[in-house]
């Protein structure tokens, strides 16, 4: 099963992708993406750690490329803005950086287990930003449209309330 959910900042996407890792059970993997740099980074991490504590979860850092995960677990990407932000900004420079993250992201979404990914909703501001900025949604808008049509279900977080677009929560 393949689950997306979005959300703005701090809109409770992440708990309620906790909740839905640990309702469905098995081993939860929790692939975290964001590179750690400073001293405020370790502590945000710490503190991602200790909600965690206790809850199964096994963290794999994985701040650049996606790395291969166990097969029959259940997974949990956090997330998918911050995966698109690293790869995007990282010097290469793919003719489609769309098509490449899509092409990366297969693994992930065709093993066997369940895969849950977080994704920040970028999209609805209405301002413009630096040529940069506007790829760097456009891009992350494509996954999004790209993961709400192959997921099993599509979630949106609004002030910690989930709107199911499709499918069903097992939570």
């Amino acid at each position: 099963m393949i689950i997306f959910i979005s959300g703005g900042s701090g809109s409770g996407k992440s708990a309620l992708a906790e909740r839905v890792c640990t309702a469905l059970g098995g081993r939860c993997v929790y692939i975290a993406t964001m590179p750690v740099y400073t001293d405020e980074d370790r502590k945000k991490v710490a503190r991602h750690h200790a909600l965690r504590a206790g809850r199964g979860f096994e963290t794999l850092e994985m701040p650049g490329k996606l790395t291969p995960v166990p097969d029959g677990a259940t997974v949990l990407l956090e997330c998918l803005s911050t995966f698109t932000a690293n790869r995007l900004f990282s010097g290469e420079t793919p003719e489609d950086w769309a098509e490449t993250l899509w092409t990366e992201l297969q693994p992930l979404l065709r093993r066997s287990g369940h895969t849950v990914i977080v994704s920040a909703d970028v999209s609805g501001d209405g301002e413009s930003y630096d040529e940069s900025t506007e790829e760097y949604r456009r891009v992350l808008c494509a996954l999004a449209c790209r993961l709400c049509s192959a997921a099993d279900t599509a979630v949106e977080t609004v002030c910690g309330i989930p709107l199911v677009w499709k499918g069903t929560l097992p939570c």
